[in-house]
């Protein structure tokens, strides 16, 4: 089936599209979101929603307008997100994990009008800004959601089009400022489509927990429009670490976990503790960051569930590369999803031949509109309906895609281009590691590059020289010799950009500081 602008109605509304379908369908008394203790149902989400797009409306957002939704996963998100777009109005959320430095500046840089977030953000931010007219609170006097009981539900679907702006997703600004990635009404319907129900098969029953938060292109995608777009519920969670997000597995029993390497390693680090019991569960994926195929074997033999691995980017919305249930290569990114094209070119722009590494480029009708206010990068990556993710790949002769990292993390040592992943995957199979993060260092002489680790350890290990002298034999008996780390860095915590991926960058600066002293 082709999806596409030209083949949808000419008014389209993507929030009465999966919100009034729900109900069409059958679905009004089914649960759409579980949080906490509350259950909301299609029906209570309707309402809201109507609700919402009459308050925004009565505070003054018009059409296109912008409003920042500042929230962890939470039913307040869920109806000031599908309102706005309701009302014809634009929401944008944003990763509560930022930096108080990067919230401050996407409220500045998208000109958002309203901001709905907590008292305790609010108390935090510093909003002075020339576009902000009123800051909506989920608590104190008035919380939102009191605010929308007493707001009638008069409010009848923006007459929008399927291509003009629904939404904007902010990039995790991990080599610079967050980039504004703008999607169209008709993005979600693509990509509910493509992966949610063409890969994952998801349907009615189905019951989904996602570790990614919606702010986050991959979360936005598992917990909010894939599940209503089929009737299937979502939980709703605050879960902060692997033995909150193991209680809720067990409380909520979900049918389909869409999880992150650093967690799948995580529940597994405390599976002695804290074994997972989830008798329901049909399918666990993984996205967001490469997938050691460590954890992968390990997770098959602790619970004996396959995890399918994809990639996906903000500005394509969801996935385009995924492992099949049952088919599954650990290690790999997959084969491309139906609807998308993917090619892996050359810096000349040719295609590559099988087994070389070179650039992804994606074609997709989920591709977003653009980068917001930035034409320069936006021309950059896109040609015609193509992007250039700058991901390096290579695409062995079965078909199947494989992460060699981004351009810039790949380096040379002793003259052969080395990807971090290589080195990483076979570090975690030492006893004692938990996560590793692997990054060049120069000599003094800023001559010869030579592998530095960080490392994280499990619990009942603790960091010391004859650990690293073992962990450096380990990589010795197992990787060439100059692919060894050289030196070996013991953290507490690897850092993570706000969508969870290892900040290299950071752990470069890490680098540089010690060698300053």
């Amino acid at each position: 089936m082709d999806i596409s602008c030209e083949r949808l109605p000419e008014i389209f509304n993507i929030a009465a599209y999966f919100i009034e379908g729900s109900l069409s369908r059958g679905h009004s008394e089914r649960i759409a979101f579980y949080y906490r203790d509350e259950t909301y149902t299609y029906r209570t989400v309707r309402s809201y929603v109507r609700r919402a797009a009459t308050l925004l409306s009565e505070l003054g957002l018009d059409r296109e307008d912008r409003i920042a939704i500042l929230l962890p996963d939470t039913p307040e998100f869920i109806f000031a997100f599908w309102g706005a777009i309701w009302a014809g109005a634009v929401p944008v959320p944003i990763n509560t994990a930022c930096s108080i430095d990067d919230i401050q500046y996407i409220i500045q840089n998208c000109r958002a009008k309203i901001l709905l977030t907590s008292q305790e953000w609010h108390e935090k931010l510093t909003l002075g800004t020339e576009f902000l007219r009123d800051v909506l609170l989920v608590d104190g006097e008035t919380p939102f959601l009191s605010r929308l009981d007493q707001t009638s539900e008069e409010a009848t679907p923006s007459r929008t089009s399927p291509c003009e702006p629904a939404f904007w997703l902010y990039t995790s600004g991990s080599t610079g400022r967050p980039k504004g990635v703008v999607h169209m009404h008709s993005s979600m319907v693509v990509s509910a489509q493509r992966y949610g129900k063409d890969i994952v098969g998801l349907h009615e029953n189905d019951i989904t927990y996602s570790i990614a938060k919606m702010p986050f292109a991959y979360g936005l995608g598992n917990t909010l429009y894939m599940t209503m777009a089929v009737g299937a519920a979502s939980v709703l969670s605050d879960a902060a670490n692997a033995f909150d997000i193991i209680a809720d597995l067990h409380r909520y029993q979900p049918t389909v976990l869409f999880g992150v390497p650093s967690t799948y390693a995580s529940i597994l680090a405390v599976k002695e503790m804290a074994p997972l019991e989830t008798p329901r569960l049909r399918l666990c994926l993984s996205a967001a960051e490469q997938l050691p195929k460590t954890i992968w074997t390990r997770w098959l033999q602790a619970y004996g569930y396959e995890i399918c691995e994809g990639i996906g980017t903000t500005e394509l919305l969801h996935i385009f590369l995924s492992n099949r249930p049952g088919e599954c290569q650990p290690g790999s990114s997959g084969f491309p999803v139906p609807g998308y094209e993917v090619e892996i070119l050359d810096d000349q722009g040719y295609p590559v031949k099988v087994g070389e590494i070179g650039t992804l480029q994606v074609t997709g009708k989920s591709l977003m509109l653009g980068y917001w206010n930035r034409i320069e990068e936006t021309r950059k990556v896109i040609y015609g309906n193509s992007i250039r993710t700058g991901d390096q790949y290579q695409c062995d002769a079965e078909g199947f895609f494989w992460f060699m990292g981004r351009k810039d993390d790949l380096f040379k040592v002793n003259g052969q281009w080395t990807s971090p992943f290589e080195i990483e995957e076979v570090l975690l199979q030492h006893e004692s590691l938990l996560d590793v993060a692997i990054v060049p260092q120069t000599d003094a002489q800023e001559v010869l590059p030579y592998v530095v680790a960080f490392v994280t350890l499990k619990a009942g290990f603790t960091a010391s020289s004859e650990l690293e002298d073992g962990i450096r034999r380990f990589a010795k008996s197992r990787l060439p010799h100059f692919k060894a780390p050289k030196a070996i860095h013991f953290l507490d915590k690897l850092p993570r950009t706000p969508t969870g991926k290892i900040h290299r960058k950071a752990l470069g600066t890490k680098l540089a500081l010690v060698r300053a002293l």
